[in-house]
């Protein structure tokens, strides 16, 4: 991936024809290159999707159909909804946890994400986004005059969750998806960019920049670095709102993976429950965790039902280790 991006270092701009360089005119800090390459890499997965994306890429045409075994319990047949009670139509949508062209008030932001369920690596198709790829390269050439001692503490924290998920992107697209587990780990660790001298790794970024020295927002953050079909969508993350960010992306995607059976057991990703063992939330805690993010209605419906209980009131559903990405709509403008 470094040899790839050095051809990058021969393209002459507009601006050096006329004497001066792009960065002249245009002032770029270490946040604006990893939000350009997070948004140049979700561009380029957009126009790669597997099927291709449709309805002005909002969505793609199978997504409710191919996110439906999400998070499928045994029970599908069972599961309701508090807030809209005994209607079928619902019943069924639920089994969908991430509802891609769901009910707006139920799942919130991620009924507008757009879903990219496998992409096209072959040379036509690569063809069809070389202006994309080529400019890609050109971030990545940048990254390594980038200089982040200065930078503050939100500041680099949204600069390497860009980084690392741009990072995961570009892997998947030159070395191809992978079937397991293991050459999953193998890929984290191969793949790596130059940031401001020093070799980065997938691996690294998450073990020792994001995840040991993280506090608490650093607990979520570990759910948020994966490509699984289960994983929460894509999103830049800003300097200035990263705080905001990180409990906004948490509470949407409980929101949308939500779901309860006639039993009243609550049906939720094994993934949180990781978060909140790591949080150290008590049973009450997680409940009064879920509450907070979904809509009114089924919260005080929520709360009738599970008065007084446990939280073994709670099931875990598995991890869907099946690739899928979803990318959040502001990214495809």
């Amino acid at each position: 991936m470094m040899e790839q991006a050095q051809s990058a270092s021969n393209i002459i701009s507009l601006a050096e024809h006329l004497g001066t360089r792009i960065s002249d005119h245009v002032p770029e800090t270490p946040n604006k290159l990893s939000e350009d390459m997070i948004k140049c890499m979700s561009a380029i997965y957009c126009k790669l999707s597997d099927p291709p994306l449709t309805h002005n890429n909002l969505s793609s045409p199978n997504s409710s159909l191919s996110s439906m075994s999400a998070f499928s319990p045994p029970e599908q047949c069972d599961i309701w909804s508090p807030g809209f009670r005994n209607n079928s139509s619902f019943d069924i949508r639920l089994d969908n946890p991430f509802l891609i062209e769901g009910v707006k008030e139920f799942s919130g932001p991620y009924s507008t994400m757009v879903e990219v369920p496998w992409i096209y690596r072959d040379g036509k198709k690569l063809g069809d986004v070389e202006n994309l790829l080529q400019n890609f390269r050109s971030l990545i050439c940048r990254l390594e005059e980038v200089d982040l001692r200065k930078l503050k503490h939100e500041e680099k924290l949204a600069f390497w969750i860009n980084i690392h998920n741009a990072l995961v992107m570009h892997a998947f697209l030159v070395h191809g998806i992978p079937q397991n587990n293991v050459k999953r780990l193998f890929l984290l660790l191969r793949a790596a960019y130059n940031v401001g001298g020093h070799t980065c790794s997938a691996d690294t970024i998450q073990s020792s920049i994001l995840g040991c020295r993280m506090s608490r927002p650093g607990q979520w953050i570990r759910i948020l670095l994966s490509s699984n079909h289960s994983d929460p969508a894509v999103r830049v993350y800003t300097p200035k709102g990263i705080i905001h960010e990180l409990e906004a992306a948490k509470e949407e995607y409980i929101r949308a993976t939500f779901g309860v059976r006639r039993d009243q057991k609550i049906l939720l990703p094994k993934i949180v429950e990781s978060y909140t063992k790591d949080s150290g939330l008590c049973a009450a805690g997680v409940l009064e965790m879920i509450q907070k993010t979904l809509p009114d209605t089924v919260r005080k419906c929520l709360e009738q039902c599970q008065l007084g209980k446990s939280r073994k009131t709670i099931e875990w559903i598995p991890h869907n280790f099946t690739f899928r990405y979803l990318i959040s709509k502001e990214l495809v403008k």
